[in-house]
């Protein structure tokens, strides 16, 4: 029972339709506003990466400048962002300073989070080092 994705021209949505059969692949609708006007897209696949290919991967310049707007609903989005992507692998809780910072709540670390984002990589990133170089040695 594959799963595929459209764009539907009814709503203008990118929705996903799960088929029970090859039949209902020619009969497919939109579960959002029920058009039959859908054009399949490619859907996004996922790479397995370690934790520490996940941190060097990261552009910092481009977390930075995301939170240049320094308006709190645009703390917020990358906060909760980077929470789901780093807190783990950072030690951080970015995801409970969007949650402060939703229920308008103004947290002190929300001042200079690029500087402190930045700061906990690179700690992450050594600790990662660190750890990859104790298996080797192992």
């Amino acid at each position: 029972m594959p799963i595929y994705q459209y764009d539907c021209a009814g709503c203008a949505d990118r929705v996903e339709v799960l088929h029970r059969s090859a039949a209902s692949m020619d009969n497919a609708s939109c579960p959002r506003c029920g058009s039959a006007e859908l054009t399949r897209v490619m859907s996004m696949f996922a790479r397995a990466r370690t934790g520490a290919q996940r941190l060097e991967e990261v552009d910092i310049e481009a977390q930075q400048a995301a939170l240049q707007d320094g308006d709190e609903r645009s703390f917020a989005r990358w906060a909760r962002r980077a929470g789901a992507e780093y807190d783990e692998a950072l030690g951080t809780n970015y995801r409970e300073l969007a949650e402060q910072t939703e229920a308008g709540e103004d947290p002190v670390d929300r001042f200079d989070a690029g500087h402190s984002f930045e700061h906990n990589l690179q700690h992450g990133r050594m600790r990662a080092e660190r750890e990859r170089q104790a298996k080797e040695g192992a």
